[in-house]
């Protein structure tokens, strides 16, 4: 049985840079929800490099949590893309995320991630989480 901070679910705040050539770092939120491990949400960043003219780009995430393991893609919603994998480790109180990312098609291009959210948000989130999923009414199908 999970304890009660083995969620990633809720929002978050982070950053991912480039190792891979000489380029400020981006920052980036996010809104997780971690379904007993199936990771699913979405990301909102700054318009970095994109001739789009928006200010901001969204993207969908999906992926796999295993324990303190870390596995997801993300694929940007405003324009078609290639998909970027990511992976990374779940601190122990699940407020941290270190990581890396790479361009499947293209390995050369890859770099680091981070991502954080304090602990009362994080305590606070899976209550709510529990307290909604809980309240369902069970499907048969």
């Amino acid at each position: 049985m999970e304890t009660k901070r083995q969620s990633l679910s809720g929002p978050w705040m982070g950053r991912y840079n480039y190792v891979s050539r000489a380029v400020p770092p981006a920052a980036f939120n996010a809104i997780l929800l971690d379904e007993g491990g199936d990771i699913s949400g979405e990301t909102i960043e700054p318009n970095s490099f994109s001739n789009l003219n928006l200010d901001t780009l969204m993207a969908g995430i999906i992926g796999v949590r295993e324990d303190t393991w870390l596995r997801f893609t993300k694929n940007y919603s405003d324009f078609q893309g290639p998909a970027i994998d990511y992976s990374g480790r779940v601190n122990s109180k699940f407020t941290r995320v270190d990581g890396t990312w790479s361009f499947p098609h293209a390995p050369w291009e890859h770099g680091t991630f981070v991502r954080s959210r304090d602990a009362v948000t994080a305590d606070s989130q899976i209550r709510r989480t529990r307290v909604t999923t809980e309240k369902l009414p069970l499907r048969r199908f």
